[in-house]
């Protein structure tokens, strides 16, 4: 029980730091993306949280994923916790406005959001080494 404490704690981190990242990264090159400074942690939280939850929940709603669920699903799952950290923050805080802004943060946070998952990826503490 403690590992997987551990690793989720692990995973938790791993998944704020690679979304403050491509936030704040958005947030500079689109012009359409505003965020203050002082709801940029709770944004980031506030995502974190979300999408941790929304992909624990279809991980375990569907066993097999192939490659192309896998990319579409990650940036459905992105869109959804994108919206509902827009929709619960205030305007004057968090805002992404344009179909064109929203696609180019939705697919910038999804990049980032791979780029964690290959990071995050580890085998459990019980599987052996390969050996070389």
């Amino acid at each position: 029980m403690r590992a997987h404490v551990t690793s989720f704690a692990r995973s938790a981190a791993l998944a704020a730091a690679a979304n403050i990242v491509s936030i704040a990264f958005a947030a500079w090159v689109l012009p359409g993306f505003t965020i203050k400074l002082g709801w940029f942690a709770f944004a980031v939280v506030l995502f974190t949280i979300l999408t941790l939850v929304l992909r624990g929940v279809v991980m375990n709603l569907v066993s097999r994923f192939t490659r192309a669920y896998v990319i579409i699903g990650g940036l459905v799952l992105t869109y959804l916790g994108l919206l509902i950290t827009d929709r619960v923050t205030p305007s004057e805080g968090f805002a992404i406005d344009g179909w064109l802004t929203w696609a180019g943060v939705t697919v910038l946070v999804w990049a980032a959001g791979i780029a964690y998952g290959e990071v995050d990826q580890h085998a459990p503490p019980e599987v052996p080494p390969v050996r070389r």
